[in-house]
């Protein structure tokens, strides 16, 4: 007796750009790549919809080899908000001091202190554990990639 039949078809994304890809994994951008693709990096209208849809294949890889962090656009577009703690050093966020909107990197905000003296925040896997989102097999703490706030601005220019 023949049925209708309706066969599941697999939800296809289209194709990425390898620009785009290396972008969302944090990977250096192909040699013959369109210089002007890189400026997507910070262009959320382009990256955030591409990571909402490639993100969780990205996370599963990047926890198999970088257990205890996140890549970059994790941290943009998924992490819980309010950055990692500073665990000592001097300063404030570059946004409390210049009244400007908060930038952030790997969880740490731009800085504004003494360039020579950086705070040191807490780790990743410190901020991870902290809000309970670490993996089943990233328990064990590792070494920090980003201790460091990535940008400082001295405090003497504001003076």
């Amino acid at each position: 007796m023949p049925t209708n039949r309706r066969y599941r078809t697999r939800v296809r994304h289209p194709p990425i750009d390898p620009v785009h890809w290396a972008i969302l994994t944090d990977a250096p951008p192909p040699a013959d790549a369109n210089p002007f693709l890189a400026m997507d990096r910070n262009f959320d209208p382009v990256m955030r919809p591409l990571w909402e849809v490639q993100g969780p294949a990205i996370l599963i890889d990047w926890i198999a080899a970088h257990p205890g962090t996140r890549p970059s656009c994790w941290w943009r577009y998924q992490a819980p908000s309010g950055g990692r703690q500073c665990l000592f050093g001097e300063g404030k966020p570059l946004h409390e001091v210049l009244n400007i909107a908060p930038s952030y990197a790997f969880g740490i905000p731009d800085w504004c202190g003494d360039p020579e003296a950086p705070p040191i925040f807490e780790t990743q896997h410190a901020y991870l554990k902290r809000h309970g989102l670490l993996e089943p097999g990233e328990r064990k703490p590792r070494s920090e990639p980003h201790p460091l706030p990535l940008r400082i601005v001295p405090v003497t220019l504001w003076k």
